[in-house]
């Protein structure tokens, strides 16, 4: 167990979290991550009322409190997408490690933890074209990069059939906003003898967020089978409006060069990389730009509004669960950092369903029996409404859960060996957005892999 987490704590320096790139992340705080775990994203997402004794639920950190291993959680992905528009196509690929926790059972009745996950995203290259005449086009090109991280504190508590619990999170991160302006004939050639625009607004987060939630377990006994027992979950989770603190700050500026320095640039370099590589480095760089205006470590006064996730799942044992799922936040509240367009936001809301099922709960010799099935269905309206559309993305979702066992040690010294589902393999198909209205349209198969190893930690022992 200690090896995996050592791979995966190697795999989180080295690699990013959560850089989901989609022109859509140029609005607001960029693309939002939904931070279901991966059984419960291959559910359709049941974050409200979802719980597992196997692996953390943020969603709703009441459900912590089921977990009585210590258990470290990671999560990874590949996204494979296709964006089109009325007259384009193009492909990108990417990886993204997910999210990295562990928790540990401090009693019977509370369970903390602490957990490292992507908030939101920022990675978009868009461009537009205004024309002034027959024969003079201004093109703009706009570039977003970064990502916004919440380093979370949580507990879960229960008692008989009640649980609550509560995250405290620590959110930073900077989100890099580019734009160039600059003009070209019809065929896109820009003209040497011109001069190029550069502007930029950047944000420094550090800021704490929090959620909290709660859930109730009703038994409920078969009238047919006194021996079988059903249960059913209810949840409900969210925060409160939420204000970036004096810590977050905003960096803004304009400046002007000659176009003439675009023909170093190739169609493969983005605004930051060029700027990065070949303006900044440059011996006559206070004389290559002109500075219109500069503003840095400005207070940011952002604000996120309130969220509220409600849900009911059913389960009986391991043998199967099924529940739904129902999220809003009124994003039409949010304040942003940017001007115009990229900081009006409307009200957002989501909807899942889905389950798993178990062929056989009493005969695990059989590899393919003791194999969870999962399936679910999401459609989110989000927070983005462009030319009075908004835009809309649904999913469908596939996954098995494959069992270990697993040798621990009760707290009464006695040697015990447990079926644990510690690998989680899914597959999710949707899209994303409209290629009507001159928008454009995701399609996306990602491939989700979540790793939960669990053992007993912190035990005193009896016998020697």
């Amino acid at each position: 167990m200690r090896k995996l987490i050592l791979f995966f704590l190697v795999v989180a320096a080295f690699g990013s979290f959560a850089q989901e790139s989609t022109p859509y992340s140029r609005y607001g705080l960029g693309y939002l991550v939904d931070n279901n775990h991966m059984q419960s994203a291959q559910m359709g997402g049941l974050g409200a009322a979802f719980q597992s004794a196997e692996s953390p639920n943020y969603i709703n950190p009441a459900s912590y409190a089921t977990m009585q291993l210590t258990t470290f959680d990671g999560g990874i992905s590949g996204n494979f997408e296709k964006i089109k528009t009325a007259n384009t196509k193009s492909k990108q690929n990417s990886f993204t490690l997910n999210y990295l926790s562990i928790f540990f059972p401090v009693n019977k009745y509370w369970t903390t933890g602490a957990s490292l996950l992507p908030f939101s995203s920022k990675d978009y290259l868009v461009t537009q074209s205004q024309s002034f005449d027959t024969s003079n086009v201004m093109k703009f090109e706009y570039e977003g990069s970064g990502t916004i991280y919440n380093l979370s504190w949580g507990n879960g508590f229960k008692y008989k059939g009640f649980q609550v619990g509560f995250n405290m999170g620590y959110l930073f991160g900077k989100l890099n906003n580019n734009t160039f302006g600059y003009p070209t004939d019809n065929a896109g050639n820009f003209d040497q003898n011109s001069y190029t625009s550069w502007s930029f607004t950047n944000a420094k987060i550090s800021s704490f967020v929090w959620n909290a939630g709660f859930q109730y377990v009703l038994d409920i006994k078969s009238k047919k089978d006194t021996n079988k027992l059903f249960n059913v979950v209810f949840g409900v989770s969210g925060s409160a409006p939420i204000k970036f603190g004096k810590n977050t700050q905003l960096e803004e500026a304009l400046y002007t060069f000659s176009s003439k320095y675009l023909s170093t640039r190739t169609s493969t370099i983005g605004l930051n990389d060029f700027i990065t590589d070949y303006i900044k480095p440059q011996s006559e760089y206070n004389k290559i730009l002109d500075t219109l205006s500069e503003k840095f470590n400005q207070s940011a006064n952002i604000k996120i509004p309130a969220t509220l996730n409600v849900g009911i799942m059913a389960f009986r044992g391991i043998k199967w669960k099924a529940g739904v799922d129902f999220r809003f936040q009124p994003w039409s509240k949010y304040k942003g950092y940017e001007s115009g367009a990229a900081s009006k936001l409307s009200n957002s809301w989501r909807v899942g369903f889905g389950g798993e099922f178990l062929p056989n709960d009493k005969n695990f010799k059989k590899f393919f029996s003791k194999l969870k099935y999962r399936a679910g269905f999401s459609y989110t309206r989000t927070n983005i409404a462009i030319n009075n559309t908004h835009i809309n993305e649904f999913g469908m979702n596939f996954g098995i859960g494959i069992p270990i066992v697993i040798t621990t040690t009760s707290p009464e010294g006695l040697i015990q060996k447990l079926y644990v589902y510690a690998f989680n393999l899914g597959i999710e198909g949707g899209s994303r957005g409209t290629t009507q209205k001159n928008l454009v349209q995701e399609t996306f198969v990602k491939l989700k892999i979540g790793i939960s190893l669990n053992d007993r930690w912190f035990v005193r022992r009896k016998y020697y």
